[in-house]
């Protein structure tokens, strides 16, 4: 049951290896981490948990010298750090996990989520590398590099030129009435 509640197969396989304990502190930390969590879904807006993708597969590939991620994967390794970043650090609207650094753990509303958070690392970075070459919508910009940029003008020249040249030909074939006049050519791949 609690498997078909998980957000990505991360938690699934979170849920997979859990696993009853006879430790007090364990069950007491565990206890904690569900109650304070609750607190956040129940109290708390906009906590960011939409986007949970499993990039590990995609991660593992891309060792290999001379592999690379496609554009999907990614705009879902931005997506999944940026969550992960948001849910570590999120100070700027709602402070879900952490209070500034110089408070002491006791003042925050969430410890048992903050010790769990503690070292998880943030790559803003990254983040940043990721928008350099991706659109907001995950498609790769005209100037990722300045070798594409250089091919999409071409082609924008291309299909410019075609298009002309299209124009120029059914213009000429209504005049001489072969073609209808509410006719117009449409530009595919």
């Amino acid at each position: 049951l609690l498997k078909d509640k998980c957000l990505s197969t991360l938690g699934e396989e979170k849920v997979s290896d859990m696993g009853f304990s006879e430790q007090y502190e364990v069950v007491e930390e565990n206890l904690n981490q569900v109650t304070e969590f609750v607190r956040i879904i129940q109290e708390e807006d906009g906590f960011p948990d939409q986007f949970f993708f499993d990039v590990r597969p995609s991660l593992k590939r891309v060792r290999i010298e001379g592999m690379y991620l496609d554009e999907q994967e990614l705009f879902d390794l931005r997506r999944s750090l940026e969550t992960i970043r948001d849910i570590v650090r999120f100070r700027d609207i709602v402070r879900f996990l952490h209070r500034n650094e110089d408070e002491e753990e006791n003042d925050t509303p969430y410890p048992s989520l903050k010790r769990l958070a503690g070292d998880i690392a943030v790559f803003p970075q990254l983040i940043g590398k990721i928008d350099g070459i991706l659109n907001k919508y995950g498609k790769i910009k005209d100037n990722a590099s300045t070798e594409l940029a250089r091919i999409r003008r071409e082609l924008a020249n291309t299909m410019g030129s075609i298009s002309r040249s299209l124009n120029s030909i059914l213009r000429s074939a209504q005049s001489e009435g072969y073609v209808d006049k509410d006719v117009a050519p449409t530009m595919r791949d």
